[in-house]
């Protein structure tokens, strides 16, 4: 595992060396969300590497998200940073999406950085195209934003430019929205979209 780690250091360094000459070329902000992107993705790929050995092997390895009695995420479900993600298939208003991930032990997903943001930005975009909900509403206090269920507001936000606007006073729900390229938007409760549920690794 040491040496999975090493070589990931190695081709991020590689990665901006090769790219220093090519920053002029396009925006700060989209050169650096590049690199985030492709550093979420070698991470995951390494938590992916890990899971695959203590599977074949019964070895729990460092800095693995299982215990001593190998407790992970159950299958279906993805896991990055000690946290479990099932990308729900079923179309449903924002409570029942909540209640869908309720019986998983689980809620709509609360995204607590841009590291986090990014790795579930990516895993959208090899699904279907559809909306996400995430656990953000404002129907409490219009224009503040917390989780569902939980009275704190988001530390982190990637809103797309404009957003949330609550077009027609009826928008009050947080959704990943596929044709802003998976940022932010709000929406109305009401509508029916697939969903993000998270929960922690046992």
């Amino acid at each position: 595992m040491i040496v999975l780690r090493i070589l990931g250091f190695v081709f991020i360094f590689t990665y901006f060396s090769l790219s220093a000459g090519e920053e002029h070329q396009c925006s700060r902000y989209h050169y650096e969300e590049q690199i985030l992107s492709k550093v979420v993705r070698l991470e995951h790929r390494h938590e992916l590497l890990e899971d695959k050995v203590t599977s074949t092997t019964g070895l729990s390895p460092v800095g693995s998200i299982c215990n001593e009695k190998q407790a992970c995420c159950p299958d279906g479900w993805i896991t990055f940073q000690g946290s479990c993600y099932l990308f729900q298939r079923t179309n449903a208003d924002f409570v029942s999406a909540e209640l869908l991930c309720v019986e998983y032990n689980a809620h709509l997903v609360r995204i607590e950085s841009e590291i986090e943001n990014t790795f579930l930005k990516n895993h959208l975009k090899d699904l279907k195209e559809a909306h996400y909900w995430i656990g953000l509403t404002d129907v409490e206090k219009e224009g503040t934003f917390k989780w569902y269920g939980y009275d704190v507001g988001p530390s982190f936000t990637d809103w797309n430019n404009g957003q949330p606007d609550n077009a027609g006073g009826v928008q009050n729900c947080g959704v990943f929205n596929y044709g802003m390229a998976f940022k932010w938007d709000d929406a109305s409760c009401a509508a029916k979209f697939k969903s993000v549920c998270e929960k922690k690794a046992d």
